[in-house]
């Protein structure tokens, strides 16, 4: 089987420049409000990992993502993770421990400056922390929880102001289990390492509330699937190998299908604004598509993203779209899921004018 894969510095660069360059295209969120208290060190709950699951070769299949019938696919491993990283079973939410170190003022925001002041330099991935470093044995026990909650268990879901966990930190967690599983003389050893990579790309996608968390986890995931392919097929494990191949194979149908979705909902290519103020005119079968996804997308995140620009065109929308918009919001205000509910609400009760627009106009420049 000829290798089709980017080598791991090349996927650690990609991940980097997916938060990078949604950073910048989600610039316009507003970060406030305090952590609270200081979250617990260790969890308070005892977890153990599970073994991974047999892999069947004959039962493997490389899902087709670029076939029609996907398009209604959620976008979600259809292969099993369970296969080269099963989740552990602590009880304890992860996101609170990952909370404290939200910037600018999460309780622990102060550290998480301090601990990427400790970064060196790796031969082929770039910028991490010690193998030794005290925050590694900090994360550990919190990688091996079942559940990683923010939304609305530690934060709440609030449009424009939902608040984001510390990513950069997070992805900077992953690059450091990687260098020292790759560094690992035994395979046990670099698995165990690899596996928490996986595992904790796998919690960053538990919520399906914000997409940057999800690329993020993503590429986090792909990235730990590499390297079990690398070392489990210098081991001969092709088993191990094939199945965190197919694995890794459906990252990038992923990525690039979210970034599809966000375009196919954008508005900002509509918006004009001049003396009489400004104005939304989207075609027609645009704003169908954009309801379609705030309606009935299987996946949470983007039905909250379509929320935004719903929430754009509801203030300077032309025409009956302006009302439909509106009528649209308050429909996904009465949503049984709890989260989307809440959202609408949001948007709702904190309608966009021209000063806040001009505000979130300019933070994304």
């Amino acid at each position: 089987m000829s290798r089709s894969f980017v080598s791991p510095r090349s996927a650690v660069a990609a991940a980097v420049t997916v938060l990078v360059a949604l950073a910048c295209l989600l610039v316009t969120r507003v970060i406030g409000g305090s952590d609270g208290a200081a979250r617990a060190a260790t969890p308070s709950r005892v977890s153990t990992i599970p073994a991974t699951k047999p892999i069947l070769v004959d039962q493997l299949a490389i899902p087709c993502w670029s076939c029609q019938f996907a398009e209604e696919w959620p976008l979600r491993f259809r292969t099993d993770l369970d296969l080269i990283a099963p989740l552990g079973t602590g009880g304890s939410n992860a996101a609170e421990w990952f909370a404290a170190f939200t910037q600018p003022d999460g309780a622990r925001a102060g550290e998480a400056k301090s601990i990427m002041k400790r970064l060196i330099d790796h031969p082929t991935i770039g910028r991490i922390l010690p193998a030794n470093d005290p925050f590694l044995a900090e994360a550990q026990p919190w990688l091996d929880q079942a559940a990683m909650r923010f939304y609305p268990e530690v934060h709440a879901v609030e449009g424009f102001q939902t608040r984001v966990p510390n990513l950069m930190l997070t992805l900077t967690l992953a690059r450091s289990l990687l260098a020292r599983g790759q560094d690992a003389d035994r395979f046990e050893d670099a698995m165990a390492d690899f596996q928490r990579v996986v595992r904790l790309g796998r919690l960053l996608r538990q919520d399906d509330v914000l997409v940057y968390n999800d690329l993020v986890g993503l590429a986090v995931i792909r990235i730990g699937a590499e390297a079990i392919y690398d070392r489990a097929r210098k081991e001969g494990r092709l088993d191990l190998a094939l199945a965190a191949a197919v694995i890794a194979g459906e990252a990038p149908p992923q990525r690039l299908l979210s970034g599809a979705r966000m375009t196919s909902i954008e508005v900002a290519p509509y918006l004009r604004r001049g003396n009489g103020g400004s104005s939304i005119t989207l075609p027609d079968n645009r704003f169908e598509g954009l309801r379609k996804i705030a309606l009935n997308s299987p996946d949470r995140r983007f039905r909250l993203e379509s929320c935004v620009s719903l929430s754009l065109i509801a203030a300077f929308g032309s025409g009956d779209q302006r009302g439909q918009a509106k009528q649209v919001l308050e429909a996904l205000a009465d949503a049984t899921d709890a989260v989307v509910a809440s959202n609408a609400r949001w948007h709702l009760a904190n309608p966009v004018d021209e000063e806040h627009l001009t505000q979130l106009l300019e933070q994304k420049e």
